[in-house]
């Protein structure tokens, strides 16, 4: 049974008003925690240059709202949203190791600029908002002109670039088999990002694995997971995809940390690779959902 966590060599327990902490380990004896808080509140618990690898996928720009106070992709302006990631991997830069890697995965967004929307969105009751930033007339704080694609993960990977990150590969997801947009007038994606950075000019890279298996480097094509958590919706990327990234990019059993950890998919692959994990996420369902999947409660 996962209980609340002690004082641990990796993680810093302090008296703070939001984060809760779990913890537990496999049958091998592999650790992990799970954090519930803020991430730039909760990163700031871990000890520095500790972790091997990051993997993560931030919650999209105007894309969901989860409900919850303090989280992430509701902010006014494309500005606010890159400010407010940038605090976060502030602190992830921070934490990781000399050598360490961060795979980032980031989806774009469409602005409309033309008021609230009527229609409904198939894929998720959670997309269904009132009057949205990406919605309303000004061009978001960009200028844009109406119906164009706001290029969010380049400019968030550009304001990354622009502070201590090493941005090494743009990696494409091709999302195989995925549900298609709703839309006539444009082709319709079947792809999104997947950003490599290191902290510093020499890192931890294996490339065999990639050699190995044939494929084409820099263009994954997995198809896209759904999860049925009970009454929770998520947008869990695939374990395959997670399994890909640490096999290039984190020794093994080196320390694995998402700092939105949502269903807790990247903490689940590294423990089924031997490696420790953490997980943050501000919200309370997903880290009790977490907890429960890690600790062998969920079938």
């Amino acid at each position: 049974m996962a209980a609340r966590c002690s004082r641990l060599s990796t993680i810093s327990v302090r008296r703070l008003a939001l984060p809760k902490f779990y913890s537990g380990r496999t049958a091998s004896s592999i650790e992990w925690h799970v954090i519930q808080g803020d991430a730039v509140e909760a990163l700031s618990l871990i000890a520095p240059e500790s972790v091997e690898c990051v993997i993560t996928s931030p919650p999209y720009f105007w894309l969901r709202d989860y409900g919850v106070p303090r989280q992430i992709g509701l902010e006014d302006t494309v500005a606010g949203y890159i400010d407010a990631l940038t605090r976060v991997f502030d602190e992830v830069f921070r934490v990781l190791s000399p050598t360490g890697t961060l795979f980032l995965n980031l989806g774009d967004t469409y602005y409309s600029g033309k008021g609230k929307s009527h229609g409904t969105d198939q894929k998720s009751k959670k997309r269904r908002f009132g009057l949205r930033a990406v919605d309303k007339s000004g061009g978001l704080d960009l200028g844009l002109q109406r119906k164009s694609i706001i290029g969010i993960p380049w400019r968030v990977a550009t304001s990354l670039s622009k502070r201590e990150w090493v941005l090494r590969s743009p990696i494409i997801w091709h999302r195989d088999k995925c549900l298609p947009e709703a839309v006539n007038d444009r082709p319709r994606r079947s792809y999104e990002f997947v950003f490599m950075f290191a902290k510093s000019r020499h890192y931890y890279f294996n490339r065999k694995p990639l050699v190995d298996q044939n494929i084409d480097e820099d263009v994954w094509t997995i198809p896209p997971r759904t999860q049925s958590n009970g009454k929770l919706e998520t947008a869990p990327f695939p374990e395959e995809l997670v399994e890909r990234c640490l096999s290039i990019g984190c020794p093994p059993g080196g320390l694995v940390l998402d700092p939105f950890a949502g269903s807790g998919t990247t903490l689940s692959v590294a423990l089924a690779t031997n490696r420790p994990a953490i997980g943050i996420d501000v919200h309370p369902d997903l880290c009790q959902y977490m907890v429960r999947r890690l600790s062998g409660q969920l079938l």
